[in-house]
């Protein structure tokens, strides 16, 4: 299967909710303590002043604390409004008016002891097409950053190509008549996805 030259290089911002410095504190909120008890251990302990050093650490502690909240509130929102902003991006470069025929599959990493967000995301992007489906490949998400991006690198499968669709293992596996399998990881079970392709492929889905 030979991909499909096309020219995605889409990128643009996540909103979070929340102030950005204290989200980025909230990310790196292992990190943060660290500094701010070494610091304020500093100041009481080897300089000998005892309110500045108190003040730091009660002052540092207390923005790592508003950090890990804020993340722990608005990650999950955050995610969804890249994942609406990359559906959105994918469907203007191929002209579409509904997003929903677009479905991105998202694999973390960098996780964060606390948070059931990670940081970072790799993204691939699967549109179901009238007669073929197109697949993004290098997308991405980065919640500290707050930024998305969907990559250039583009592959199109006409349905007749496609022998089979399974998921297991975190993985989305399609299996070509040409005895090539295209394999698509995934932190979660596409469940829509699997659902609408298998419609495509028993041609039982209208036009898009």
């Amino acid at each position: 299967m030979i991909p499909e030259a096309q020219t995605v290089s889409e990128e643009g911002t996540i909103d979070v909710g929340t102030v950005s410095r204290v989200w980025s504190v909230g990310w790196q909120w292992p990190w943060a303590v660290i500094l701010v008890v070494m610091l304020g251990g500093n100041f009481l302990y080897a300089a000998d002043r005892t309110a500045l050093g108190i003040g730091v650490l009660v002052a540092g502690l207390g923005v790592a604390v508003a950090g890990v909240r804020a993340v722990n509130r608005h990650s999950g929102d955050a995610f969804a409004d890249g994942m609406r902003s990359v559906r959105r991006a994918v469907a203007d470069e191929l002209d579409l008016d509904d997003t929903s025929t677009i479905h991105p599959i998202a694999v973390g990493s960098d996780s964060v002891v606390g948070f059931d967000r990670s940081k970072r995301y790799d993204l691939a992007v699967v549109t179901l097409g009238e007669s073929a489906l197109t697949v993004h490949h290098d997308g991405s998400m980065n919640l500290l950053s707050r930024t998305w991006t969907v990559g250039d690198q583009t592959e199109r499968i006409p349905y007749e190509d496609v022998r089979s669709v399974t998921e297991g293992d975190g993985t989305l596996r399609m299996e070509l008549v040409d005895g090539e399998t295209k394999s698509l990881p995934a932190d979660s079970r596409p469940d829509d996805l699997l659902a609408a392709l298998d419609r495509r492929l028993e041609g039982t889905d209208g036009a898009e």
